[in-house]
């Protein structure tokens, strides 16, 4: 652990369990368990079972913790079973479009009496996220964990050699991408087997449209092959048609386009911040590199960064004990924890004064960009849309890049993925 003791994360816990609530021993008169399922594996979050460790071993704090990992193998099924239950988990961890259907149906403790009495001043983005798709009374149903900004990762040591300017627009980008090309060197690659296709789209969507559009599609109000959304993927298109984008990302996974970015045969690589970690474990000693901190791929952009708050931390409606499922999430959430999540892992959290802990060059930037992006249009395209519809647009995207479908034809796809869905509701 690094920086902060466990006499101090100790210390924190006692204060949190204090600002809780009064919560009364169970009937053995121990202490009330509070069980959390996640759906991510322990190297996700390999710093909390010890920060648990500690604060189940201090008597004081008035509930126990219990960590439940699960994978992703069952687990929504898993989850499903739990609400349905009459003694459902203190707190479960869901994706964005899991959540936004239990939170829909009330099945989710709205939270946003609880966030203002622990003082969490998360940005806007961040608490607009944690409501459903539907969400006109502006209700809180979970607490976002991470934040990623959509970004193209650079080489600055190449920039540098080549006498470069980190470009800001389109124009900008072309320009610097010809000069690359030219000097022998692949301008942007991402992984196009996997969902950095649709990333693609994501960063474009984000600016030009915003996420009012998603939510009708969503709702069948409005289409994902409409005009406005052909005409982002086209952007995206005419940059694979200049050689910004690589041709050869269409058959790259993560670790290929990677492996090309930390070996120097690619300038960029373009995915979200979370990929960071990837490339740190590829990269050696001499390789340096950050992100593009402003790339407007339109004029006039509605946000400034697509951004994903990733999973949502939530407490059943028909929990037990309320009171005791909101202590556990206080102090997984709390100030020390997410300092400590900041410090040990490298996360970017949703309070911005706890991301002082950052020392990681392309997180920094990512930050500042956060800043100026806390806003519902910044919403996470992936996040916004079915497994289904992202699975085949990821595919359509990555037949686009290799040649063989238009945008047109790849949005047209996604519609009919989404209706089809919809008719077997």
């Amino acid at each position: 652990m690094k920086k902060r003791s466990l006499a101090v994360l100790l210390t924190a816990a006692m204060v949190l369990g204090m600002g809780a609530g009064a919560i009364t021993a169970n009937a053995e008169g121990e202490r009330e368990e509070v069980r959390v399922l996640i759906k991510w594996s322990e190297s996700q979050i390999s710093n909390w079972p010890e920060l648990v460790d500690a604060y189940n071993a201090d008597d004081s704090n008035p509930v126990t913790i219990n960590l439940e990992f699960y994978g992703t193998e069952g687990y929504d099924d898993k989850v499903k079973a739990e609400l349905m239950g009459d003694n459902p988990a203190g707190i479960v961890q869901l994706m964005k479009t899991t959540f936004n259907d239990y939170a829909a149906n009330g099945q989710l403790e709205e939270l946003s009496g609880f966030i203002e009495e622990q003082g969490w001043d998360y940005n806007e983005g961040a608490l607009a996220w944690a409501g459903p798709l539907d969400n006109e009374d502006g209700g809180v149903y979970g607490i976002p964990d991470f934040a990623n900004t959509s970004c193209i990762f650079y080489n600055t040591k190449l920039f540098e050699e080549l006498g470069l300017e980190v470009p800001t627009d389109i124009e900008s980008l072309k320009e610097v991408s010809a000069a690359l090309n030219e000097n022998g060197y692949k301008a942007i690659v991402t992984g196009a087997t996997t969902s950095c296709a649709a990333d693609l789209l994501a960063k474009v969507q984000a600016q030009m449209i915003g996420s009012d559009f998603l939510l009708q599609c969503y709702n069948n109000e409005a289409k994902y092959n409409d005009p406005q959304m052909v005409e982002a993927l086209e952007i995206v298109n005419d940059l694979v048609q200049c050689g910004v984008i690589d041709a050869s990302s269409a058959d790259y996974s993560d670790d290929d386009a990677i492996s090309e970015f930390v070996m120097g045969n690619a300038a960029m690589y373009s995915a979200h911040t979370g990929y960071a970690s990837s490339i740190d474990s590829l990269k050696d000693e001499d390789f340096s590199y950050d992100i593009i901190e402003t790339m407007n791929f339109v004029d006039n952009p509605k946000t400034s960064v697509a951004v994903t708050w990733g999973s949502m931390w939530c407490i059943p409606s028909n929990v037990q004990n309320k009171e005791a499922a909101q202590e556990a999430l206080a102090f997984l959430f709390g100030e020390d924890v997410q300092r400590n999540d900041v410090e040990v892992l490298g996360k970017i959290v949703n309070v911005d004064a706890w991301n002082e802990g950052l020392t990681h060059p392309a997180l920094l930037t990512a930050a500042k960009q956060l800043e100026g992006a806390g806003n519902a249009d910044s919403f996470y395209l992936l996040d916004m849309v079915s497994a289904k519809v992202l699975d085949n647009m990821s595919k359509g995207i990555q037949e686009m890049i290799q040649g063989s479908k238009t945008p047109q034809e790849v949005m047209d796809n996604v519609q009919m993925t989404w209706e089809e869905e919809n008719a077997q509701k």
